[in-house]
């Protein structure tokens, strides 16, 4: 498992090195970073009579930091799955995309975030799995975002990252709950019992909440999906339709172990599903754009998912798990069809297309394949868990069939109007309309094998998943001892009799019919009852509120002139400072302890900071600043710390240097003038500051351990090997700190080299068509043309 997790990673960098002179042929490569995890396959057959393995890497026991891979079977499940979309969406990428993309970034990014990915549905250790959540916010980021010269491009890829960063931001806090409550940061290994004892359960529950929604995309959070489909089409089949956007999913299915015996849980995710299910039914049947459509129906089909297992029980577990399956089939080999579409004609706007099924008959056979599927058709795989999904929801009651019905039904009508493209025009078109038809292409032809084999292999499976049943059932119950469906009895199935959620069906049927044919008053409707207010909106007034508020405290604090900057820092240090010494008022506890040979050092101190204040002219003020530095050199030299002090000796020098090699430029000390009253009230802060800090440093003293220098005395040479005790300090006991420093110094060395190559001159940049103003839909991707 942990190769698997591991392997992504490698081989993205191999990518990046060989993308460049590859071009598209890399995607073959990539494709095989994906080997090692359809390997699970293998364990995951043994399931679910197979005991759950568990891969353990130490990194730091002490705090329970452990890199920890545990492959029960919905890990095991979603990690084949992933592997699965991830290499068809490879091997699909080097026949659509074009030769003047960017290779050397998008596979590894593309690959990053499969790993990512793997190690989010893998990892037990819950530090570990905040960690791969945020990976896969980064990634996807740098996906989205790939074609960053286009507006829309960098907007969808800035509003993904803040919502998903606000959902990490509660997961982490959720995982220290848990962690702190559970006893333990292995997800396996919580003592469940205590947490739900906990007062810290509700505040988890909560911001686990927080965190799946923001990640699926549910209400009110849903509006980064639809802006993330700028990112290339084989993106958003892995990333927006498999993987990514179901890692809430994922998170509320193995949580839901932990909260389920709340009613806060289901009583918020059943509803909020379906609601989001509904609303995002809704706002897909009235886009133009194929892929807008697909990204709202797939913000409706994660509301399904959300309502199916956030009722934490086994049915609705079961229901879930084969869903998931079915979506991941279905709605990949739509982004497929809807690239070929793009690739082959040049635009994705519905009322633009009509009559493809001849030019496009394979093409044709995956999306009408898939399409009926994701309507819940039999003898489709989506119809037999929309089923299932029905019978949940006869459980809870009429309202919340009533909605599922509801949700379904506008689910059929889209996708009737997906498929309306490949049957003959139905409705008229406007003058606008046939003059931007006229101009794309006429000799439409059916893709190659690398376009038109991904989407029908996944058509295929939506097929075989519901012809024969069995199968999806077996790969459904590996995950039933993983999340406890093991009691159910349902078998799947495309009859079970004249039931409720058959006659349910047959009403979603009729309702979907009356809304495919009142398809133009329902479209007149909809634009009338369009607000003014939506989930865009307020994101757009909060961020521009947030950057109005930014830049007014700037300006009133960054904005100021230096010496009033320092005003403002020096009162502040000094509260701080006055508040921490009357909390802990014991002040020379340690007065006596100090040597008698620092004094004539602080003398020499304070003589520079007061030689500075009395400086007549620029020459005496930068001599006597360097006393400051000097003495600070002294106290070093004589608290045994020659390194520090001969570092301390050479900074200074060096800025004394500058200093006077600035000299000329720097304005004389009698052009700042200053009043009395300015003059008293920066000696007064001065004071307050250093006799804060002072009084803070004492008192701080007797809440400080015993030192620990004997112990670097006594082991440098043994366990560092050696004698210089500041040197083993740097390069073994704080190893990990003088890392981080040369990470900062090569970051500054990347920024610098990069503003430095602005000025030289590069390739051209890729074509970019004119931003559309409709917020809801994505404007044409260069990269897809062909």
């Amino acid at each position: 498992m942990s190769f698997a997790v591991l392997f992504p990673f490698l081989m993205a960098l191999v990518c990046a090195a060989v993308g460049p002179r590859w071009g598209r042929r890399t995607g073959y490569l990539a494709a095989l970073a994906f080997v090692p995890a359809l390997l699970l396959a293998l364990p995951l057959s043994g399931m679910p009579a197979a005991v759950p393995a568990t891969e353990r890497t130490t990194w730091v026991p002490e705090l329970g930091l452990n890199l920890v891979f545990r492959g029960d079977g919905y890990s095991l499940l979603f990690a084949v799955l992933i592997g699965v979309i991830g290499t068809l969406a490879c091997l699909y990428s080097v026949a659509y995309l074009s030769e003047r993309e960017r290779f050397g970034r998008f596979y590894p990014y593309l690959l990053a975030f499969g790993g990512a990915m793997l190690g989010l549905v893998l990892s037990d250790n819950l530090v570990a799995l905040f960690g791969f959540w945020e990976l896969t916010s980064v990634t996807s980021f740098l996906l989205i975002g790939l074609w960053h010269t286009r507006s829309a491009a960098r907007d969808g890829a800035t509003k993904a990252f803040l919502v998903s960063v606000l959902g990490g931001l509660g997961l982490l806090a959720a995982v220290a709950m848990l962690s702190v409550a559970g006893g333990s940061t292995q997800l396996s290994e919580l003592d469940l019992d205590a947490v739900r004892a906990s007062p810290l359960f509700l505040p988890a529950l909560a911001l686990t909440l927080l965190a799946a929604f923001t990640k699926s995309a549910q209400l009110p959070f849903h509006l980064w999906l639809p802006t993330a489909m700028e990112a290339p089409t084989p993106v958003s089949a892995f990333l927006h339709s498999a993987t990514m956007v179901k890692a809430g999913v994922v998170l509320v299915a193995k949580f839901g172990l932990i909260f389920g015996t709340s009613p806060y849980w289901s009583g918020v995710i059943v509803p909020l599903g379906l609601a989001t299910m509904v609303w995002g039914s809704w706002l897909a049947l009235r886009q133009t754009d194929l892929k807008a459509l697909l990204a709202y129906s797939t913000v409706s089909q994660l509301g399904l998912l959300m309502s199916l297992y956030g009722a934490a029980d086994a049915n609705g577990n079961f229901a879930g798990t084969a869903h998931l399956l079915n979506h991941a089939a279905f709605k990949a080999a739509l982004f497929f069809v809807v690239g070929i579409i793009d690739h082959e004609t040049g635009t994705r706007e519905l009322p633009l297309l009509s009559g493809l099924r001849r030019a496009l008959p394979l093409t044709f056979a995956a999306a009408a394949l898939a399409t009926l599927s994701m309507a819940g058709l039999p003898p489709l795989g989506g119809f037999i868990s929309k089923e299932l999904f029905y019978e949940e929801m006869l459980h809870r009651g009429p309202l919340y069939l009533t909605a599922a019905v509801l949700g379904s039904a506008l689910t059929l009508a889209y996708s009737a109007r997906l498929l309306g493209v490949f049957l003959p025009r139905r409705f008229p078109l406007t003058p606008e309309q046939e003059k931007a038809r006229a101009e794309l292409k006429t000799d439409v032809h059916e893709g190659g094998p690398g376009l038109t084999l991904p989407p029908l292999l996944l058509a295929g499976a939506a097929l075989l998943f519901g012809v024969w049943p069995h199968g999806v059932e077996t790969l459904t119950r590996t995950a039933q001892s993983a999340l406890g469906f093991s009691g159910v009895e349902t078998h799947l199935g495309l009859w079970h009799g004249l039931t409720p959620a058959l006659l349910a069906t047959f009403v979603t049927w009729a309702l979907a019919a009356l809304l495919v044919w009142q398809a133009a008053p329902l479209g007149a409707l909809q634009r009338r009852l369009t607000p003014r207010m939506n989930a865009n909106t307020v994101y757009y007034s909060l961020v521009q509120g947030v950057n109005v508020y930014a830049s007014w405290l700037i300006a009133r604090t960054q904005g100021r002139a230096l010496p009033d900057q320092l005003r403002l820092t020096l009162g502040a240090v000094a509260l701080i400072a006055g508040y921490a010494v009357w909390r802990a008022p014991q002040v020379f506890h340690a007065v006596g302890e100090l040597p008698l040979y620092i004094l004539p050092i602080a003398a020499l101190l304070v003589a520079g900071a007061v030689g500075v204040l009395l400086s007549r002219n620029r020459l005496t003020a930068v001599v006597v600043t360097g006393l400051t530095g000097f003495g600070s050199a002294a106290s070093f030299l004589a608290l045994r710390a020659p390194d520090l002090a001969l570092t301390q000796l050479l900074v200074e020098a060096v800025t004394v240097i500058l200093f006077l090699l600035a000299f000329r430029y720097l304005p004389g000390v009698r052009a700042l003038p200053r009043t009395r009253g300015r003059s008293l009230l920066d000696g007064a802060l001065a004071l307050g500051m250093g006799a804060g800090a002072t009084l803070l440093t004492l008192s701080s003293v007797r809440f400080l351990r015993p030192p620990i220098s004997d112990y670097y005395l006594t082991n440098s040479y043994s366990g560092g090997g050696g004698k210089n005790v500041v040197n083993v300090l740097l390069v073994d006991f704080r190893g990990f700190d003088t890392l981080g420093e040369v990470l900062v110094v090569g970051m500054v060395a990347l920024a610098v080299g990069s503003l430095v190559s602005l000025g030289r001159r590069g390739t051209p940049p890729l074509p970019v068509p004119p931003d559309r103003t409709d917020d809801d839909t994505p404007v044409t991707e260069p990269g897809e043309q062909a």
